[in-house]
């Protein structure tokens, strides 16, 4: 059985550190924290998957597959003591399962980004998607992301301000957190992987060692979706395309990230 990979990622990693290497430079005791982290370093690799039931608020769940090289959660967590073959990025672990996870708010964040800083291309999914073609982009931020829809009594139409009014929690959407359901090929949830940064061009650039989710495995998004200005098939089809074509995580510009619709 598991641990808790969360508390043995950020509670016990650095459990069995001697921390006096900072202070000299006693080779034995460096060695032996190499050794130590290499230990744990294994037994985060070969983690097995739990399945994280689903919130009994979902009404929607779609399966992805993480494609190739993998898919980067939590790198802006602090998680490094300069001990060599430690993994010093962090990733994003449900505190009570242990399990990597996405979490729900990246996932609308991604959304979000997309339909705030590219307005022409959600405008384009529409066009292929969304049978009325009276949907105003502006509308939809609104309606999905800020939880507000019109209030026409309240417009001005002397100042050209229209009115919103915030929705019902009971008519807004929620994004849960998207869970691994299967492993890749060889069992695994978890890889290591490097970046390495070239940060001076005058200098050798330092590996940098981090763990990820495994390509290969898949995972499921979880909604709880409504019917609104739009349909609940009608957003699950515009996120899937959104989440499809950005991916997700960290550094999707050198493909980490990638899903695919299975």
């Amino acid at each position: 059985m598991n641990k808790n990979l969360y508390k043995l990622f950020y509670r016990d990693y650095y459990g069995q550190v001697n921390f006096s290497y900072l202070f000299s430079n006693n080779r034995e005791v460096i060695e032996n924290n190499q050794a130590q982290i290499a230990a744990k370093n294994e037994e985060l690799l070969g983690a097995t998957l739990a399945i994280i039931p689903e919130c009994k608020r979902t009404n929607v769940q779609v399966p992805i597959q993480v494609q190739y090289p993998g898919l980067i959660t939590g790198s802006g967590i602090t998680h490094e003591t300069s001990i060599e073959g430690e993994f010093k990025l962090g990733i994003h672990l449900d505190y009570t399962y242990g399990m990597p996870v996405i979490y729900g708010s990246s996932i609308k964040g991604v959304l979000r980004s997309a339909f705030v800083n590219d307005p022409d291309y959600i405008q384009s999914l529409l066009d292929e998607i969304i049978e009325d073609k009276t949907i105003e982009v502006k509308d939809l931020i609104k309606d999905i992301f800020d939880g507000q829809e019109r209030d026409p009594e309240n417009d001005d139409p002397i100042k050209g301000t229209i009115a919103y009014k915030n929705k019902s929690i009971y008519k807004r959407d929620i994004f849960f957190d998207a869970v691994i359901i299967s492993p890749d090929s060889t069992g695994h949830i978890l890889a290591s992987d490097y970046i390495t940064p070239h940060k001076n061009p005058l200098r050798d650039p330092v590996p940098i060692s981090f763990i990820k989710i495994a390509s290969g495995c898949t995972m499921e998004l979880r909604f709880r979706l409504v019917n609104s200005i739009i349909t609940n098939a009608e957003k699950l089809a515009l996120f899937l395309k959104i989440l499809q074509d950005s991916g997700i995580g960290a550094k999707t510009n050198v493909g980490y990230g990638q899903l695919l619709t299975k």
